[in-house]
């Protein structure tokens, strides 16, 4: 019985450290696109983010053609070469994807 605690109690933990990561994550990226990305660009990251699903950004993410999808939507947009910074540009943009259904709080 108390190993089941234990267990329990441990993947809930490892959870709640997940998604504070992942929220953290997603600030970051939100912090970046508006210094980097958001007047070069010219629109904001919750347009930039409803350009594909969920899914669409996993797989962009998943196969690092990020930065190339990126200059795509925004031909002035610089090359981005710190892994972190793409990681935290995915997690906030698939944080707005098309199919998310988040809504800013504030633009």
């Amino acid at each position: 019985m108390k190993r089941l605690i234990y267990f329990i109690s441990s993947i809930l933990f490892g959870l709640t450290i997940l998604s504070t990561s992942l929220h953290a994550s997603t600030v970051k990226g939100k912090i970046f696109y508006s210094q980097n990305l958001k007047n070069l660009c010219g629109y904001s990251g919750e347009v930039m983010g409803k350009k594909y699903t969920v899914n669409e950004w996993r797989t962009i993410y998943n196969s690092n053609k990020l930065n190339e999808v990126i200059q795509v939507l925004c031909h002035k947009a610089p090359s981005i070469d710190s892994e972190k910074d793409i990681t935290n540009l995915y997690h906030f943009l698939s944080s707005f994807a098309s199919d998310s259904g988040n809504v800013p709080s504030c633009n």
